[in-house]
């Protein structure tokens, strides 16, 4: 049997031993969370690590950003994380609170098996390009231009892709912005954007199914959070920021980008209220052009002691766990300005 088998086998266990060593004999409320794959890795160890004195538990399921935005709507949980807002045509919840939680930057990831060179470089242009399937080759001219002097195959690229997903809805906002003329526009929905004219792309559910996927795939390019893209070992790719540079995706490149966004104000629009305005076209010299944020979902106003534990949660989340352990993990602890937003919205989830 493999190595990757048995180190994801480990990784389970450990995973499963931390949780049941963290949850005490008698819980004052378990609360249920689902949602964003991208945030998956950060999230389930900040809940194995979890211990607070109410005993409250926490468990999470990835699911995807729109599951969990619905379940959250249905009410079949207590919370939701989601990379992306609750769209105009999305049922919502009469009232509740939307609180930046961490952030990460989105990794363009390749094959390391493929005899493509390590530290490949792209920019916007380039992964429009291939993911529209405009750029069919890996020694295409558009990425031999940003990469000389490296051997490139002439082989095709198989490209993976996820639909319906927060770490979408980014990565076409980020094109639409960064590539105004191949026809981008911001949407939940990649595929429709280009099943039209790259036929060979395939959709995998989750990042983590995706970076599996790319890691036993010749050839293959995909894009998913940083912490899958390490735990896959993977190969990924430099990216051109708007200040020229090329920046690899991590932690520190991802929190000098998100320190220069703005945090919108909004109390009559629960949706967005506290949310980031991301400008992926913004100057910000070594920062990571395509750094995302993950969003909390919550009841607002809330009196049961649910609602406190979820309040208790997200503290922990946004006050302890990211900033100790998140840069160690591949994500990014949230900068002061927008920390200090998040917590005064976590504040109103609970009455309590």
């Amino acid at each position: 049997m493999n190595n990757k088998f048995f180190a994801k086998a480990a990784a389970v266990v450990a995973v499963l031993g931390l949780t049941a060593t963290a949850t005490p004999a008698f819980a004052a409320d378990a609360i249920a969370g689902k949602g964003s794959s991208f945030a998956n890795g950060a999230l389930q160890y900040c809940l194995s690590h979890y211990d607070p004195a109410s005993n409250d538990t926490v468990t999470y399921t990835s699911t995807g950003s729109g599951t969990g935005r619905s379940e959250f709507t249905k009410g079949t949980v207590d919370w939701a994380a989601t990379d992306g807002t609750y769209g105009s045509t999305e049922s919502k919840p009469s009232s509740f609170v939307t609180v930046p939680l961490l952030g990460g930057p989105v990794v363009f990831a390749y094959n390391k098996s493929s005899g493509l060179p390590t530290n490949l470089k792209l920019d916007a242009a380039a992964v429009s390009g291939i993911l529209k399937g405009t750029i069919k080759k890996w020694d295409d001219k558009a990425i031999a231009k940003l990469n000389p002097g490296k051997k490139l195959p002439a082989k095709s690229i198989l490209t993976f892709y996820r639909d319906a997903s927060g770490t979408t809805e980014n990565l076409t906002n980020y094109l639409a912005q960064n590539v105004p003329t191949a026809g981008w526009t911001k949407s939940k929905d990649l595929g429709a954007q280009i099943k039209s004219t790259n036929s060979t792309a395939t959709v995998k559910a989750t990042s983590s199914v995706l970076a599996d996927k790319v890691q036993d795939t010749k050839y293959a390019f995909g894009y998913f959070d940083l912490s899958d893209a390490v735990s896959a070992k993977v190969a990924y790719a430099a990216l051109k920021n708007a200040n020229g540079e090329f920046v690899a995706p991590s932690a520190a490149a991802g929190a000098k980008f998100l320190a220069g966004q703005s945090t919108v104000v909004d109390s009559a629009n629960a949706a967005t209220d506290g949310t980031l305005t991301i400008d992926f076209t913004k100057k910000v010299k070594g920062g990571y052009q395509l750094t995302i944020v993950t969003y909390g979902l919550a009841p607002k106003g809330g009196t049961s002691t649910k609602s406190a534990a979820v309040e208790g949660w997200f503290k922990y989340v946004v006050s302890s766990c990211i900033p100790t352990k998140g840069a160690s993990l591949g994500y990014v602890a949230l900068p002061t300005k927008l920390k200090n937003s998040a917590l005064a919205q976590i504040a109103t989830i609970s009455t309590k």
